[in-house]
């Protein structure tokens, strides 16, 4: 019996009691709701917020939702510039351990408080998850995996109060005995992910996973994400085999004393990819000979994400992909479970509300209220200290595990757009095109971003009128999206390409009239037609065409 399947055994016993309440849980929804929000404010009355609000006072979600107003991130944002100016209970009774990057709305970065509360409510629902995966698909557990769950944005900065920004490593998320068993379990090193040289980060990925001949297990965001990691596979085959027998890689690539032990030379290993690379097959017979025992890859599939699932599934096309529940950096809304369709609302992490998205007067509904087929914006409460808070993430109701909703993610609300995962929101583009026309002092009379599908995708700016500097105008177009870290990152990967330009001739037609008569035809009503700096439907450039001229 081999060490990775005793160690993988011991993390799923280890979740089977989360899993057995979760179980549980899913016959009573409405009781355990009400016991996870009263939880969260009887641990947080005595804060700033909690006062403010009146947490002592409120008895029922009743009281809860009627009493406190739903909210965005920047009704929290000075509060939390308190907390990281070393304020404490501010939001929560418990310290802010870290701030966690993610994209913002109005700006390009937005930092999201964890507490040691979140962080157990995140456990819970990866409990769940791996107790009925491992149990369900027990050859996952015959070796080891590969995680990465975010993007790495970097090394961690710390605020001026002293708090740290960013987990050192995906693993952080979990408890300290489920970190244990991964890092045993992981081919790929936690440092790794943290180098800022994107083609070391690559070469390294791949040169740990080559080592591995026990692989079993990938699970990553985006399905871009491994594509990306293998764009340079074929021109690197022969380096990786020679650096494989040597042990450890070579310049360019960072020494490994400043990332993990040193890995012994294996001569075996690197004979056996050598012949398989030789062997002339495709790159996905050569993926499939290089890990036999492969057997799941774990990713998001919904929403924007699926455009890009028929590529993965070329790469690895004997390799089960499991669609990952909704993950954000505010919460985690949804696991999937091995057999049922859609992802189960993860009940005993989080407080959870439901905005009927044809409701224009905001009805909120309980997670026991949903109806099958319906479509609901999602709202959290977290232990994290964001209450009530408008996570701007589209689900619909396929079905029920028991009383316990089953949802599909339908993407992102509030004109965010989501190729790759990069979260794009139309109030930061607005943001960085009126800073960048503001100091150029022109004013186009049309300006639009829009996403350009592709290999890899982009996204591009329409503009109609004067552009005399477009090459300075292209060049400030990438510098403010890359603000947003998840964008920043994407391009640097390879997810994205850089933003282009693309100058719509004025002899042609008018561009906004081309966004109008689209607008109509996708049923908006001509009174309600506004102009946008972002539109995230992908089929804007073969309108535009006619009229372009490229920069």
């Amino acid at each position: 019996m081999s060490r990775s399947w005793l160690l993988n055994t011991a993390w799923m016993l280890a979740c089977s009691r989360e899993a057995v309440r979760f179980n549980r849980a899913t016959r009573r929804v409405a009781e355990t709701q009400a016991e996870v929000l009263a939880a969260i404010l009887r641990a947080n009355h005595d804060t700033q917020f909690g006062r403010n609000h009146r947490f002592a006072r409120l008895r029922t979600p009743a009281d809860y939702q009627r009493d406190v107003p739903p909210s965005r991130y920047e009704d929290f944002d000075a509060l939390i510039r308190q907390i990281a100016d070393g304020a404490p209970a501010v939001l929560t009774r418990e310290p802010v351990t870290l701030l966690e990057p993610t994209s913002g709305t109005t700006g390009g970065e937005k930092l999201i408080p964890y507490t040691a509360s979140l962080r157990k409510q995140f456990q819970r629902a990866v409990a769940a998850w791996i107790a009925d995966l491992f149990r369900a698909r027990p050859a996952v557990r015959r070796g080891r995996a590969y995680w990465s769950l975010s993007p790495a944005l970097g090394p961690q900065r710390r605020t001026a109060g002293g708090i740290p920004i960013g987990f050192e490593d995906d693993a952080a998320y979990l408890g300290a005995l489920e970190q244990m068993a991964v890092r045993r379990l992981l081919v790929v090193p936690p440092g790794v992910a943290r180098l800022a040289d994107l083609e070391a980060f690559r070469y390294l990925t791949l040169f740990c996973l080559l080592r591995a001949a026990d692989l079993t297990l990938v699970s990553i965001w985006n399905p871009t994400f491994l594509t990306a990691l293998f764009s340079r596979f074929e021109e690197w085959q022969d380096r990786l085999c020679a650096d494989i027998a040597l042990g450890s890689p070579r310049p360019p690539a960072p020494p490994w004393d400043r990332l993990a032990p040193r890995w012994k030379p294996d001569a075996n290993r690197a004979a056996a990819l050598a012949s398989i690379f030789r062997s002339g097959a495709a790159t996905p017979e050569k993926l499939r000979r290089a890990w036999p025992g492969l057997s799941l890859i774990s990713c998001w599939a919904d929403a924007g994400a699926a455009r890009f699932l028929p590529e993965l599934r070329s790469l690895f096309p004997g390799v089960e992909v499991q669609p990952k529940g909704l993950l954000a950096t505010e919460g985690v809304v949804s696991l999937p479970l091995v057999g049922r369709e859609g992802a189960a609302l993860a009940i005993r992490s989080h407080f959870f509300e439901f905005e009927e998205t044809e409701s224009p007067d905001g009805c909120f509904r309980l997670a026991h209220e949903l109806d099958r087929g319906g479509r609901y914006r999602v709202v959290l409460t977290t232990g994290g200290g964001l209450y009530r808070y408008q996570l701007r993430d589209e689900v619909e109701v396929v079905g029920f595990f028991r009383r316990c909703p089953l949802l599909r993610f339908l993407g992102k609300s509030d004109r965010v757009s989501d190729l790759v995962g990069e979260k794009l929101a139309e109030a930061h583009v607005q943001t960085v095109l009126d800073r960048l026309f503001a100091a150029s002092g022109q004013q186009p009379s049309f300006a639009l971003l829009v996403p350009v599908l592709g290999r890899p995708p982009r996204y591009r700016l329409y503009v109609q009128g004067p552009v005399c500097d477009p090459a300075r105008l292209t060049a400030g177009i990438q510098t403010g999206l890359e603000e947003n870290p998840y964008y920043r990152h994407a391009v640097a990967f390879g997810q994205l390409a850089p933003a282009e330009l693309c100058v719509l001739g004025s002899d042609g037609p008018p561009a906004w009239s081309i966004y109008e008569r689209q607008r109509l035809q996708r049923g908006q009503r001509c009174g309600a037609i506004k102009p946008a700096a972002l539109d995230a439907w992908t089929g804007w450039p073969e309108l535009f065409e006619a009229a372009a001229r490229p920069s």
